[in-house]
């Protein structure tokens, strides 16, 4: 199963691909879960190293060459949907 899933993600990065897309799925549920519990301004230093993550994940990506453009773009998505589950945990609790 794991040689099918690096076969098609080869286009997009292989095996780097696959772990920050599952590393994304995961962190995505965690803070899904936790989001109720942390304080807003945990969830305001949870929106800060999200964003330094993605922009060091993306920049790593990137320069590895342009087979690793999706992988880029894949971790800024992510840190994108980090920030706006928290955002707007933030507001609804306003």
């Amino acid at each position: 199963m794991i040689e099918s899933l690096t076969q098609f993600a080869a286009p997009y990065g292989g095996s780097l691909f696959l772990l920050f897309t599952a590393l994304a799925v995961v962190s995505l549920g965690v803070l899904w879960q936790l989001k109720e519990r942390l304080q807003p301004t945990q969830l305001r230093r949870v929106m800060r190293v999200v964003a330094l993550a993605a922009l060091a994940g993306s920049w790593v990506a990137m320069q590895k060459g342009e087979q690793y453009l999706a992988t880029a773009l894949m971790v800024l998505l992510w840190g994108i949907l980090m920030a706006i589950v928290c955002a707007r945990e933030i507001a609804r609790r306003r």
